[in-house]
This record gives structure tokens, sequence and C-alpha cells, in this order.
């Protein structure tokens, strides 16, 4: 096989592997309703997957080894794909935590941790629960829960996606949360 058949594999590959990546991000970005960043995915995935396909077609006759460059590139751009959105973690969560015993501690240090909670009271299988629901960034799911697991190391939670249109994140006091507080321009009293 010619170094040149190689290439022009290993160009099919990559660019599947990131047309699939783009795509399942695109995706992801769409539910969310961010209108610009879906757009300007879709065009670049658009762009490099009319380059690689064509590729593809136009020569596969002469070289099937691009038919299983392409199919590579497919299989491992879906992976890379969900791999590069957990890392992303975009969107925000209920994250509903159970406790039968602590759920006012932890109600306490979630609220210090700078989260806001809410508690009621419930009925489970062994008697009385404290459910508690945090709407936080589905990249702060995992500091609630920690906090939280600190009290009650048992406790049991859920979450799910949720459309929060304003979620309470806690202020940190690194520079760009005290420059991003600043306002350039004074407020206006009414």
């Amino acid at each position: 096989m010619a170094m040149e058949t190689l290439y022009l594999g290993l160009l099919v590959f990559v660019a599947e592997a990131a047309v699939l990546t783009l795509g399942t991000i695109r995706v992801m970005v769409s539910m969310l309703g961010e209108r610009r960043t879906a757009l300007v995915l879709g065009v670049l995935e658009m762009l490099i997957w009319v380059l690689g396909t064509s590729t593809v077609i136009m020569r596969v006759g002469e070289i099937p080894f691009l038919a299983v460059c392409y199919a590579l590139g497919f299989g491992v751009g879906t992976a890379l794909g969900i791999t590069c959105e957990k890392k992303l973690a975009m969107g925000n969560v209920v994250l509903r935590i159970i406790s039968q015993s602590s759920g006012k501690s932890i109600a306490a240090l979630v609220r210090e941790a700078g989260y806001g909670i809410t508690t009621v009271t419930g009925e489970g299988v062994e008697g009385p629960v404290t459910v508690q629901f945090v709407v936080c960034k589905r990249k702060d799911m995992k500091e609630v829960l920690d906090v939280a697991r600190s009290v009650d190391p048992d406790l049991f939670y859920t979450y799910e996606t949720a459309g929060a249109s304003k979620v309470h994140r806690p202020q940190r006091a690194g520079v760009w949360s005290r420059l991003a507080c600043r306002r350039p321009w004074p407020v206006r009293q009414a």
C-alpha cells in the first residue's frame, strides 16, 4: 500500500471522527437552545463531512481501504463525541438527595457551599426521609454530592436534565469571578 493511500486514509479517518464529534456536541448545544454555537458547529460539521465523504465516494472503487478508514472514523468519532460531551458537562440538572437522618445537616452544608436547596419531608419504606432539591450546573453536581456525602455517605440521589432559566452558583474567590461582578456602568435607581 502506497504512502499516499495511507495518508489519504488517515485524513478520511480524522475528518469523519471530527464530524461525529462535532455533531454530538452540536446536538447537545441545540438542545440547550444555543443557536449561534449550533449554527457554527453545524456549518463546520457539514463542511468537513462533504469534503471527507466526497473523497471516499470518488475513490472508494479504486481504494477500498478508504471505506474502512471512514467506518473507523465514524465509530471513533461517536465515542469521542460522547466523551467530549461528558467532559464539557453542559446544561443544568435537578438533583434530588434523599436522606433518612441527615436532611437538615445536608441542607445547611449545601447552602454554606453556596448552592440553593429546597427541603421537603417524605415517607420511605423504612420511615420518614428528607428530600432535597438542588438545581445546579451539571458540572457542579459532583461537588454538591461530595458536600452531601460528607454528612451522609449512605444517601440516595437521582438527577435529571433541567431547563432552568437561572441557576444559583456559588461565588468563587478567583480573579475572574471578581471581575465578572463589576459593572462598567453605574446602576440607575428607579
